[in-house]
C-alpha cells in the first residue's frame, strides 16, 4: 500500500484545478459553515487540514 492509498476517510482528494483551495468548499451545509480559509496546498500528495473542521484535503499527483 502506498502512502497516498492509505488516505484517512476525512480526506478530500482536491486537483491542481481546484486551486487556491478554500474550506468550506462551495456548496456546503449550513451546519458545517465557519469563515472562509484557504488551504496551503503546492506540491502533489501534500496534506494540509482546516484550523475550524479539521477536515483534511490532499492535493493529487
Amino acid at each position: 500500500m502506498t502512502q497516498t492509498d492509505a488516505v484517512p476517510a476525512n480526506t478530500i482528494r482536491v486537483k491542481k484545478s481546484d486551486l487556491p483551495l478554500s474550506c468550506p468548499r462551495k456548496g456546503a451545509s449550513a451546519s458545517t459553515l465557519h469563515p472562509r480559509v484557504y488551504i496551503p496546498l503546492k506540491k502533489p500528495g501534500e496534506i494540509a487540514s482546516c484550523p475550524y473542521c479539521r477536515t483534511r484535503y490532499q492535493l493529487e499527483e
